[in-house]
């Protein structure tokens, strides 16, 4: 199924990167131009996104 806009595209390709930071802004720039449930869908991606940034970094921290 294709993403309705380019912010989506490019978010679920930083997610799929690894980029998880990335991810997370794209999905909230994807989300300002959504409605309904993708609004939804948008916003719980980019909350993954950054707890997976935020995991990320600490993890860098510790080694």
């Amino acid at each position: 199924m294709p993403l309705p806009n380019s912010s989506a595209q490019s978010a679920a390709q930083k997610e799929r990167d690894g980029l998880f930071a990335d991810a997370a802004h794209h999905w909230l720039q994807a989300s300002r131009h959504a409605t309904g449930n993708n609004f939804t869908w948008y916003q719980l991606r980019a909350e993954f996104c950054a707890g997976m940034a935020r995991r990320a970094a600490i993890k860098d921290q510790q080694q």
